[in-house]
């Protein structure tokens, strides 16, 4: 009898223990890629710029805008322009080769055509990103730049 409470008290200690290590060690990362998408966070407009035909036209340092890019969602929003017109959209990216993807799935009313993929090269060091958009608008190139800084 002695030898079968032994025996019990020795297999329950173990399963204590093996419960213990399961819920106490470091858990593996089952997923093909565990690290962190280094666009993912908060950022804020820090300088924009307008150039066109390689003049610069709009140099501020004061505009307010912010991006928000997680688990391959972004949302950005931006006070709303002189005219009052609202700017901002929601939709999906992808970040690789130092270019971010973004398919805008809602947005705001000045924002709508019918482009709503903007594939969008960047500089990218890890505290901050700068953006160029080029379009064409009457024979004349422009280049919106955008700098962000990283918040979080």
């Amino acid at each position: 009898m002695k030898k079968r409470a032994f025996k019990k008290i020795v297999f329950a200690n173990l399963c204590i223990l093996g419960l213990l290590y399961s819920s106490c060690a470091p858990k593996m990362n089952t997923k093909s890629s565990n690290a962190k998408n280094t666009m993912d966070g908060v950022w804020k407009l820090s300088h924009f710029y307008q150039v066109a035909n390689a003049d610069t036209l709009i140099t501020n340092t004061n505009k307010v805008q912010h991006k928000i890019y997680l688990n391959g969602f972004v949302i950005w929003n931006t006070d709303p322009a002189p005219d009052a017109s609202e700017w901002h959209g929601f939709g999906t990216y992808t970040f690789k080769n130092d270019t971010i993807t973004e398919v805008l799935t809602s947005m705001s009313t000045s924002m709508k055509s019918d482009v709503n993929t903007y594939v969008i090269p960047i500089e990218h060091n890890g505290k901050t990103y700068k953006q160029v958009n080029t379009y064409t608008r009457n024979d004349t190139i422009f280049k919106n730049i955008e700098v962000y800084k990283k918040l979080d």
